[in-house]
């Protein structure tokens, strides 16, 4: 047995006994488990592979490779897929419950608590994800995270000030805290990293172009006094993307592909798409 599988018992061992001492905790643990066994199932059911199953003190995660390499309409499937099991979840025991007086009050609510959980628009939860793909087929990608870290933030500080008030009545729920700091914490690393998803996406477009057998396009009209990272928070990440460069007389001076652009930051750094354009026509010339 390899270490990870070990350390993956390990922790569920130690999770079990203190649930144990909850009955309640052990409910909402094994509910947060069914939760990404759906979103794994489905992520097996369009053929990506499981990286790592994490069990810790706050729940559960799940790591799957190459979701990016996914079409929108899948990855809305796969970020869907957990919430949706929530609230169908919740239906089905609140049935249950009015038809055969089960007690499953505590399941419910679990369920519901669950769904609304994961649908705030907060990192690293499936809401934000959702949200996230939504919002760039309306306005570009980097706005679109843009507010979605914005909102994120707020979402943080909402919850920590839930924490700071319930220290005021004296009932202190630690859990508040460590959902605050685990939401800034992924909010921060997301932020960081925009940039780096943009440049990797050319990556994943060309596998995808193998794959499907075609991929669409979008041009987009940029001044030529412009430099390569402005425009490159332009590129729409799921097409290739073609920027007509125009001068002060809306005169075309030329067309840059977003490979070139690309190409261009990695060898020579940033320039303006003037220089750019002089650079090419000179060594042309």
């Amino acid at each position: 047995m390899d270490r990870k599988r070990k350390m993956l018992i390990l922790e569920f061992i130690f999770l079990l006994v203190i649930c144990t001492l909850n009955k309640q905790m052990l409910v909402g643990f094994i509910w947060v488990i069914l939760h990404e066994a759906v979103h794994i199932l489905v992520a097996n059911k369009f053929g990506l592979r499981l990286n790592s199953f994490k069990i810790h003190i706050t729940g559960a995660g799940t790591e799957i490779d190459d979701i990016d390499d996914l079409s929108e309409n899948r990855k809305l499937i796969l970020y869907v897929s957990g919430p949706l099991f929530n609230f169908v979840s919740a239906m089905v025991l609140l049935f249950l419950k009015s038809e055969y007086g089960l007690n499953v009050e505590s399941s419910i609510w679990i369920n519901l608590g669950l769904l609304f959980f994961n649908m705030l628009p907060a990192y690293p939860l499936d809401g934000v994800r959702i949200y996230e793909i939504l919002l760039s087929k309306k306005i570009l990608y980097k706005k679109a995270k843009k507010l979605l870290v914005r909102a994120s933030f707020m979402v943080a500080a909402f919850i920590m000030i839930g924490f700071l008030l319930t220290i005021y009545i004296h009932k202190v729920n630690i859990s508040l805290l460590l959902a605050s700091v685990l939401l800034t914490y992924t909010t921060f690393l997301e932020n960081e990293k925009t940039i780096y998803i943009i440049m990797g996406s050319i990556v994943r477009k060309s596998r995808r172009l193998i794959s499907d057998g075609y991929i669409e396009n979008k041009s987009i009209s940029v001044y030529y006094k412009r430099d390569l990272i402005k425009v490159l928070s332009l590129v729409d990440r799921n097409k290739f993307n073609s920027f007509f460069v125009l001068d002060d007389d809306m005169r075309l001076l030329g067309i840059i592909y977003e490979d070139e652009l690309i190409k261009t930051l990695k060898e020579s750094g940033n320039m303006t798409l003037e220089e750019l354009l002089v650079s090419k026509k000179n060594k042309k010339d």
